[in-house]
């Protein structure tokens, strides 16, 4: 259950994060927005949690957990043109970011770029470092586009 106080926090988060002008936030707060932006994708509210994770770009335009939290937010609410542009933004920040790779090369194949695709899934199932469930879901997306 949640505390009243923590209630009281997260309202006094949300007015600040709805009048932003000029307002710096702790990365607590932003961590809290986070949390929020997280709960609201895990409940399939893909175009609130684009909202949080928009606004925590803005603040924080380097952070990767929240350009990937955007960028699955997009995904999901079937925005591909605009996860395809944060996802490559990311690729840009973490080349070597399987994840990241995979991701955009999933959103891009999802906007019809197949060749784009390809070329970003080829590199994250070569990656390293990277993550099996992402190395694995690169491997079936390109035998997908193998197959169209």
């Amino acid at each position: 259950m949640t505390s009243p106080a923590s209630v009281s926090s997260e309202r006094s988060l949300r007015e600040r994060a709805s009048d932003h002008k000029g307002i710096l936030f702790s990365k607590e707060e932003l961590d809290a927005l986070h949390r929020v932006g997280h709960a609201l994708y895990v409940q399939g509210m893909y175009d609130d949690a684009v909202r949080y994770y928009w606004f925590l770009s803005l603040h924080a335009p380097t952070d990767a957990r929240y350009l990937k939290g955007l960028g699955a937010s997009l995904f999901m609410a079937r925005r591909f043109g605009e996860a395809v542009v944060t996802y490559s933004f990311l690729t840009v920040l973490a080349p070597m970011d399987a994840e990241a790779q995979c991701m955009c090369g999933h959103a891009l194949l999802m906007n019809g770029e197949l060749r784009d695709a390809k070329a970003c899934l080829e590199l994250a199932g070569r990656l390293p470092d990277g993550k099996p469930e992402f190395t694995r879901r690169a491997k079936a997306l390109l035998e997908l586009i193998a197959a169209a």
